[in-house]
């Protein structure tokens, strides 16, 4: 997973991850693998929570948190994890005005 830690240009400092919803699912489900397993199992039978994603989100986001809240941009950015800070935090302002926005 890529991780970044930023500083926007009004000197906050925030934390940026890319999220993938199936990875998300998988680590929810795996809880179940530690239960023993009764056989004979049909899958049919055995209830696994799944996430409702919005169409938007599918693709996966990229989190960032701080001091400032929480958000999440999308599509990822392509190769985020080397743009600079100021690159960076002029994300993060275009993510903040469009949620302000809706």
């Amino acid at each position: 997973m890529s991780y970044r830690r930023f500083t926007d240009g009004s000197g906050r400092v925030w934390e940026a991850w890319e999220v993938h919803p199936a990875a998300v699912e998988r680590r929810v489900n795996a809880e179940r693998r530690r239960a023993r397993r009764i056989e004979p199992l049909d899958r049919r039978s055995v209830r696994d929570l799944r996430l409702v994603i919005p169409r938007e989100l599918r693709d996966g986001w990229l989190a960032c948190q701080g001091t400032a809240g929480k958000l999440r941009i999308t599509p990822i950015p392509d190769g985020w994890v080397h743009l600079s800070d100021e690159q960076l935090g002029r994300l993060v302002a275009r993510s903040q005005r469009t949620s302000s926005a809706s």
